[in-house]
């Protein structure tokens, strides 16, 4: 119930970020090659959560690069859930997957109305919410979502997207899958974050479960809020 409780008390949804690296924390070779970094049990796993999920959550930087439809697919799913892409430019194509059956909610900054009708006409659904930088206002999408109904976010992004979701203290769980290799310094990281100068600026993190899937380890962890 901790969505349900988590909208009922805070009027926005629970949202769990899910990450998959390697040992080094890398997401993907700096060619932004990675498939696949896991193993197919914890992609299984991975799916298990989405179809818990009201909605799944991603960044435009993802639906250029990889044209995902943020489906379930690896388990059973009486029901499908909906897509939110953050596009701030609205870029979306009109040919991209996350459009599917229509169940796409387009959250922009862009108020142009031929580039609305493009994705409306696709069956995507617009909010537009800008903040004083010409981004989406992550929080207010964040009570936009809970007003909708919306009990359970998961999220797939970049690392950017990745970043300023926890930046802007959106981010209430992380599910991180962690594989037995190493890549190196030049591959993509999991967390676009600012540099800090002393590690008490680091955000700490709640670990509240550890297991094996298959060869991959899972962690979930929740943000220590700062005082």
């Amino acid at each position: 119930n901790i969505g349900f409780i988590s909208r009922m008390t805070r009027g926005r949804p629970w949202l769990r970020l899910k990450g998959a690296a390697t040992l080094d924390g890398k997401t993907a070779l700096s060619n932004g090659v990675s498939q696949w970094i896991t193993g197919p049990a914890a992609r299984r796993d991975g799916h298990r959560w989405r179809a818990r999920a009201c909605a799944v959550l991603t960044g435009i930087g993802t639906v250029l690069a990889d044209d995902p439809r943020l489906d379930v697919r690896e388990v059973p799913c009486e029901r499908q859930p909906w897509r939110v892409v953050i596009d701030s430019r609205l870029e979306t194509p009109s040919e991209a997957k996350v459009l599917g059956d229509g169940h796409c909610l387009i959250a922009t900054a862009c108020e142009d109305v031929d580039r609305h009708a493009r994705l409306i006409e696709r069956g995507a659904e617009i909010l537009v919410l800008p903040n004083a930088a010409g981004k989406v206002e992550l929080p207010a999408l964040m009570k936009a979502l809970g007003a909708r109904g919306f009990n359970e976010i998961h999220a797939e992004a970049g690392f950017k997207l990745n970043g300023s979701l926890l930046r802007e203290h959106c981010v209430d769980e992380l599910l991180l899958y962690m594989a037995p290799m190493l890549v190196g310094d030049n591959s993509q990281g999991l967390f676009n974050l600012p540099p800090m100068a002393t590690l008490d600026e680091a955000l700490r993190l709640d670990i509240r479960d550890m297991r094996m899937l298959g060869q991959d380890l899972r962690i979930i962890a929740r943000p220590v809020m700062r005082s």
